[in-house]
C-alpha cells in the first residue's frame, strides 16, 4: 500500500512537471466606447446616448501557451456589451464576438475553430481606416457592409505565415450547423483572402461564397442559394496621410430583394469606400470618408455616404472623438450612420440622415 502512495506521488510530481513545461500567458483586456450623437432624420431629431460608436465595447481573454517546437496552443474569447444599459452587444450570447481557440505554428500559420472573423472582415478593418478604432462611426464601409459575411459561427479559419510579403487567410463555416427546420446548407461560408505588403503599400483581395434562402419563410425544404461576394482594398502610407480605399462586388442573389441577416440574403450590390487618414495634428488624427453603395438594377436603392471624424489621445488609453456624418438615400434605400458595434439610428426608406457625435474611448 505504502509502494502504491509512492508511485501515485511519483507520478502526480510526474505529470506537473510535465504542465509545468510549457509557459501559459493569459491577457484580459478590453475596450470601453461612450458618447452622445445628435440626428436629424425624416422631419425628426433624435439625440441619445451611445456605447460602441467608435470602437466596440468589448471585454476579453487571450491566450497562448508554448508548446515546444515553434509550436503554441492560442484562444481567444471576447465578449460585447452596451455601455449605456450594461446589457450584452448582439444576440445576447455571452462571447458574441469572438471565440475560438486553436494552433500556432512558426512555419505553417495558425488554425483556429469556433466563432471567428472572416477573411472579409479582415479587409474591411484593414483599409476602412480610423485611429481609435477602425471600421467605425464615419466610416461608409461601416454604414454599408452586410453582416453575415464579417463573422461566422461553426467555422474553421486559417491564416498563413507572411512569404516574401504575402498572406494567405481561409475560412470554412457551417452556417446554421444542421440546426431543426432550417435548410442543411443554410449560411454555409467559403472564403479565402490573400493580403500583400512591401513598405508603405498594401493589398488585399478576398473571395466569399454563402448559401442563403431565396423564400423569407425558411423552413428545412427552402431552397438555397450561392451569393458569391469580391472584394479589393489598398492603401499607401504617405507619412502626412494614408489614403485607402475599398470595393466590393456581390452576384448571384437576383431573387433577392431585401437584406436579411436570419437567411443570409442580400441583394446585388456594389459599393466602394474611399478615405484619408491624415495623422499628427494636435496630437489627433483626422478621418475622412465617401462611399457609394448601388443596388444592381435598381437605382432608387442606391446611397451615398460621407463622414469626417477627428480623433484626440489624451493618453495611449483614452482618447476623444468627436464627428459629422451624412448619408443620402435614394427613394428605396434605408441606410444609416451605423454605430462601430451595431445599428445608428433608423432611417426610413428615401429618407436622409446627418449627425454629430462626441465621445471617450478608454483601452485597459
Amino acid at each position: 500500500m505504502a509502494m502504491i502512495r509512492r508511485f501515485g506521488a511519483a507520478a502526480a510530481l510526474s505529470l506537473c512537471a510535465s504542465v509545468g513545461a510549457h509557459a501559459q500567458s493569459v491577457t484580459l483586456y478590453g475596450i470601453i466606447d461612450t458618447g452622445v450623437q445628435y440626428a436629424h432624420t425624416g422631419g425628426t431629431s433624435v439625440s441619445r446616448v451611445e456605447s460602441s460608436s467608435v470602437a466596440p465595447s468589448r471585454w476579453g481573454m487571450i491566450g497562448t501557451e508554448d508548446l515546444g517546437g515553434g509550436l503554441a496552443a492560442v484562444f481567444k474569447l471576447e465578449d460585447g456589451f452596451n455601455v449605456n444599459n450594461g446589457t450584452i452587444a448582439g444576440n445576447g450570447a455571452l462571447f458574441n464576438r469572438e471565440a475560438w481557440v486553436g494552433l500556432r505554428s512558426n512555419q505553417w500559420g495558425q488554425v483556429q475553430v469556433g466563432n471567428n472573423y472572416t477573411p472579409l472582415f479582415t479587409t474591411y478593418v484593414t483599409y476602412s481606416q480610423g485611429d481609435l478604432n477602425t471600421l467605425g462611426w464615419g466610416n461608409a464601409t461601416n454604414n454599408f457592409v452586410f453582416v453575415p459575411v464579417a463573422r461566422t459561427a461553426n467555422s474553421i479559419r486559417y491564416v498563413s505565415p507572411a512569404f516574401a510579403g504575402l498572406t494567405v487567410r481561409a475560412l470554412y463555416a457551417r452556417g446554421a450547423n444542421g440546426a431543426t427546420g432550417q435548410p442543411r446548407t443554410l449560411g454555409d461560408t467559403a472564403s479565402v483572402g490573400f493580403n500583400f505588403k512591401a513598405g508603405q503599400f498594401s493589398a488585399d483581395a478576398d473571395y466569399l461564397q454563402q448559401r442563403f434562402s431565396t423564400t423569407s419563410a425558411v423552413t428545412t425544404a427552402s431552397p438555397t442559394g450561392t451569393g458569391r461576394y469580391y472584394l479589393f482594398g489598398a492603401s499607401y502610407d504617405f507619412g502626412f496621410v494614408k489614403p485607402a480605399f475599398l470595393y466590393q462586388i456581390h452576384r448571384n442573389t437576383d431573387s433577392v430583394t431585401t437584406a436579411s441577416n436570419a437567411t443570409y440574403a442580400n441583394p446585388d450590390n456594389d459599393f466602394y469606400e474611399v478615405n484619408a487618414l491624415v495623422p499628427n495634428l494636435a496630437r489627433g488624427t483626422l478621418l475622412l470618408s465617401f462611399g457609394q453603395y448601388r443596388l444592381r438594377g435598381n437605382s432608387s436603392g442606391n446611397a451615398l455616404s460621407y463622414g469626417v471624424r477627428y480623433d484626440y489621445f489624451l493618453s495611449k488609453r483614452t482618447g476623444l472623438y468627436a464627428g459629422a456624418s451624412y448619408v443620402k438615400n435614394n427613394a428605396n434605400a434605408a441606410f444609416t450612420i451605423s454605430n462601430a458595434g451595431g445599428a445608428g439610428i433608423p432611417v426610413t426608406a428615401g429618407n436622409n440622415i446627418v449627425s454629430f457625435i462626441a465621445g471617450i474611448v478608454h483601452r485597459f
